[in-house]
């Protein structure tokens, strides 16, 4: 008497027990949420691996694989100061402090 075939339906469905399709549904909702956040395309990708054992059977590994779409993050804007460290002042842009410290003085001396 021969084993029952299993169709690739089934095959996935009772792999470790349900493990892959959990893990599979987790790793599909994970990716949804990205494509709904970024309104970009993504992968799923399900690969399985055959070997062939010592004893004769079959020892297969599933690798479920997504590639999620990501979200741009858009570019900070820098200069280098003196000693060529970073800085968010442009040294060739004067501080609206320094210039309001400048009408001040004016102010003081024409009175």
């Amino acid at each position: 008497m021969s084993a029952p075939e299993l169709n690739f339906l089934q095959f996935v469905q009772t792999f470790r027990r349900g493990e892959l399709l959990d893990d599979c549904n987790q790793k599909l909702n994970e990716l949804m949420d990205a494509i709904g956040e970024t309104g970009k395309s993504g992968k799923l990708a399900l690969t399985f691996d055959f070997k062939i054992a010592k004893g004769g059977h079959l020892e297969v590994t599933a690798t479920p694989k997504i590639s999620k779409p990501s979200q741009a993050i858009p570019p900070g804007i820098y200069f280098t100061n003196d000693q060529n460290r970073l800085t968010r002042r442009d040294p060739r842009q004067m501080d609206i402090e320094d210039e309001i410290e400048r009408q001040r003085e004016r102010d003081r001396e024409t009175g």
